[in-house]
Order: C-alpha cells, then structure tokens, then sequence
C-alpha cells in the first residue's frame, strides 16, 4: 500500500513564488502535444494516401485540407487559451455554480485548482472551428491530429492531480490503495487509472487506429474514437470516485455520455 502524502505538490520557488508540479505539468504537456503534431505534420499528416493519377481538382482539395507545421505553430496560442479558459469555465459551470456564483472573482483564481477536462475540449473544439474556417482548413484532419495528441496531455495531467493528493476514489482495503492528504483510510487511486487508460493506452489505440487505410481516408473518424474511448474510460473509472450523483451518475458520467453520443454520431458521419 503506497503513502503518497509525503509528495510536495509544489514543484519548485520561481521569484518566491510557489510553482505547483499541476502547472508544470500543464506546461509540458501541452508541449509534448505542440512537438507530437508538428511531428505528425512533418511526416505528411494522417492522411498519406498513394493519389497516383488523381486529377487536378482532387489535388486541389487535398491541398485545401492540408496543413503543415506552421499551421500547428500558429495554433498553439490559440489552443493553450482555449483549453485554460474553457477548462476553467467548465469546472465552474458544471461543477461549482454555486460557489462561484457567491465567490465570483475566485473564478480568475486558477492556482487554486479547478478545471475541466469536458470544458477544456469544448474551448479547443470551438477555437478550431473558427482557426480552421479562417484558414481553409479541412477542420475533420484538423481534429484528427489533435485527438492523436490530447492522450499526452490526459496522461501527464493526471499524473499531476495524484502529486497533488487530489480527485481520489473511494475507501479500499485492496492492495492497490493509496493513503492521501485529509483522508484517514486507503482510496483508489483513480488518477493512475485515468493516466493509464486515458493516457497510454488510449494513446496506443489512436496510433493503431492511424495506421490503418480505413482512418486515413475517412477524416474525423480518428477524432471520433478518441470521443467514444475516452468517454467509456471516464464513465467506467468515475463508478471509483466519490463523487455527488445525480439521478446514479456523477457529473462527469453525464457529460462523458453527451461525448459518447456526439462520437458515434460523427463516426457514422464519417462511414
């Protein structure tokens, strides 16, 4: 049974600052993602088919839907306020409302904690949107690749909430308990869970999946499959935390179905 109280959240002192391990991880992760796309990019994207013979129109729009490296470069500011604003957003919309309605301006507060995965997707799916009617980007590969990268930032990110004792699971006597920070009793460690399936594994099933012809010709359909995992991995591992439900889910159950709902509509969108 693993003590994880004797972790430091706090990272390290910045000009007498505390800096917490939740925002370096935030950092990082959003730089592996940056490195991983441009990489994706560099290497002709997601969509290499063999176009031997294709007219000039099909060209044309294969040139219309293509993006490059700097494409990426010029997106990532765009993406990293978007995945903070939305984020922040979320978690007070959809978790706090309450509270936030009496404590308005702890909303600006985010060293505090606080964010959402749900909120944050919803500001990168809209400011990609937009991104990509501004630049005539075919937006289905546009979220192709972003999906292929979200896993390295679901897995360090969660990773971090555990260094910060922080969105455990319920009491266990199991073998795999965890003592925390404020509990008395052993809890399941439902961030390693998320980290794990969230992050490597469903990092692995996307690089499979982008493997294959049937991917590379249907754009959307990688985004599509991160949708429908990962919300099956949230619904499954938040029967673990201990959270308030509503009507037997958590919040978190909800909105992962809406997400469930909303990819196999595109995947059939996409068939």
């Amino acid at each position: 049974m693993l003590d994880a109280t004797s972790i430091s959240p706090i990272a390290f002192r910045l000009f007498g600052v505390d800096v917490y391990w939740y925002g370096v991880a935030y950092v990082i992760s959003l730089w592996g993602a940056l490195l991983y796309a441009k990489h994706i990019c560099r290497r002709g994207g997601l969509s290499r088919l063999a176009w031997g013979g294709a007219s000039s129109n099909i060209e044309l729009r294969r040139c219309a839907s293509n993006f490059d490296a700097m494409t990426i470069d010029n997106f990532f500011l765009l993406a990293c306020c978007a995945v903070v604003i939305g984020g922040r957003l979320g978690h007070v919309l959809f978790f706090e409302p309450s509270y936030f309605l009496c404590r308005t301006w702890d909303i600006l507060n985010i060293r505090a904690g606080g964010m959402s995965f749900h909120g944050g997707l919803l500001g990168l799916a809209i400011s990609s949107y937009f991104f990509c009617r501004a630049k005539n980007i075919d937006i289905w590969r546009f979220v192709d690749v972003l999906a292929t990268v979200a896993p390295i930032g679901l897995g360090i990110g969660r990773f971090a909430n555990f260094i910060n004792n922080e969105l455990y699971g319920k009491p266990t006597q199991s073998c795999i308990g965890v003592i925390f920070r404020n509990v008395n009793e052993p809890r399941h460690p439902t961030q390693i869970y998320e980290a794990l399936s969230e992050g490597i594994i469903m990092f692995i099933i996307l690089r499979i999946f982008s493997n294959t012809r049937l991917c590379r010709k249907s754009p959307g359909r990688l985004f599509a499959i991160f949708l429908i995992n990962y919300a099956a991995f949230r619904i499954i591992i938040d029967f673990f935390k201990e959270s308030p439900t509503y009507y037997a889910l958590t919040v978190g159950q909800w909105l992962s179905l809406l997400m469930l709902f909303c990819g196999i509509i595109s995947l059939q969108r996409k068939v």
